[in-house]
């Protein structure tokens, strides 16, 4: 890739992928970490001539997702990166509702969240990026959308009992 053909690419997937991985990670410094990491392996990869810009940008996210999962921290988040804004939630309260859930979900089910309706991959899309086939990412995306949505409501999960 040249230089003029890089500064398009770069120009044209760098604000969504720094956004994404700083949603996903919950962590500034870790997700500038990685993109710059994501950039400088795209770079020397050696990547086929004819490639489209949409395969470049997906093997771009993949870099992205491999090199979080390298980074996987153990601990949990509490909240959502500062500066995260929804356009379907306002009040402050809500906002801390939905860093709190957010929060809880294991890093994977941020990802699948955030690949599929923030960044809008498609399941074929998404499943290359995290490593499963197209069939899984269906399920998972219901598991992930169904945790998130009881965590909102504070339901306890079906099946079990309070004490």
């Amino acid at each position: 890739m040249d230089q003029e053909a890089f500064q398009h690419f770069y120009e044209g997937t760098a604000a969504g992928l720094r956004r994404y991985l700083r949603h996903v990670l919950g962590d500034r410094d870790l997700a500038d970490d990685i993109f710059q990491e994501a950039f400088f392996r795209m770079l020397k990869a050696n990547l086929p001539a004819g490639m489209d810009f949409a395969h470049q940008k997906n093997y771009l996210y993949k870099i992205a997702t491999n090199l979080m999962h390298d980074h996987r921290k153990a601990r949990r988040f509490d909240s959502l990166p500062e500066g995260y804004e929804s356009s379907v939630v306002t009040a402050p309260d809500e906002v801390h509702d939905v860093q709190q859930a957010f929060g809880q979900l294991r890093m994977k089910e941020r990802n699948l969240l955030w690949l599929a309706y923030v960044e809008c991959y498609r399941h074929d899309e998404i499943a290359a990026l995290v490593d499963t086939t197209t069939g899984s990412v269906r399920p998972m995306l219901a598991r992930a959308r169904e945790k998130l949505r009881r965590l909102l409501s504070n339901k306890p999960k079906e099946g079990t009992h309070e004490q």
